[in-house]
């Protein structure tokens, strides 16, 4: 005798159709875990899940680099010369801390500064 037939609503949710490379892989086993919940919470199929999962944390890499570039040449931008001539005096934290303020918050002329 033929099982029977399972109804629409309980057919396991498709991931949606995606262009790209095919790849096989494994999925260590807490990982795994995580994915079925989330495919789970979203009913999804695992395989979906495993995709949204990675996307975000494609997002979060990208957000990472982002970040330490831009901390980079904040940090650049705010190194000083090497060779300060001997009467010029050097700018007090607080002078200092206006100056990096006033960058972020948009008040300097970058025209006249240089970006």
């Amino acid at each position: 005798m033929a099982p029977p037939r399972r109804r629409k609503q309980d057919a396991a949710p498709r991931a949606p159709r995606r262009t790209g490379a095919r790849t096989t892989l494994r999925v260590p086993d807490d990982l795994a875990e995580t994915v079925e919940h989330y495919a789970e919470e979203h009913r999804t199929s695992t395989n979906d899940a495993l995709i949204r999962l990675a996307y975000d944390g494609a997002k979060r890499y990208e957000y990472d680099r982002e970040v330490a570039e831009l901390a980079r040449q904040r940090r650049e931008a705010i190194r000083r010369p090497t060779e300060v001539p001997p009467d010029v005096e050097p700018a007090s934290a607080e002078e200092v801390t206006n100056a990096i303020l006033a960058w972020r918050l948009g008040l300097v002329d970058e025209e006249k500064w240089g970006a």
